[in-house]
């Protein structure tokens, strides 16, 4: 049996460049709710976009891991 990978750990899914921009994205996000900094248009939507690739990417990593079993 494979064991399950850690959620944080890039893979072919979600790679580390993607979760190196996401955390970026989500920190400009964070200053820009707390009225520390501002989130341009194009960034939010590149971070929407992140956010459901990630979604994506846990579903078929789970997908895959079924077909393992």
């Amino acid at each position: 049996m494979q064991a399950a990978s850690s959620p944080f750990q890039p893979d072919v899914f979600f790679t580390a460049a993607q979760q190196a921009r996401l955390s970026e994205l989500m920190e400009k996000w964070r200053s820009a709710r707390d009225g520390k900094g501002t989130l341009l248009p194009d960034e939010s939507k590149e971070l929407e976009l992140l956010v459901n690739t990630e979604l994506q990417a846990a579903a078929d990593r789970t997908a895959n891991m079924l077909k393992a079993v």
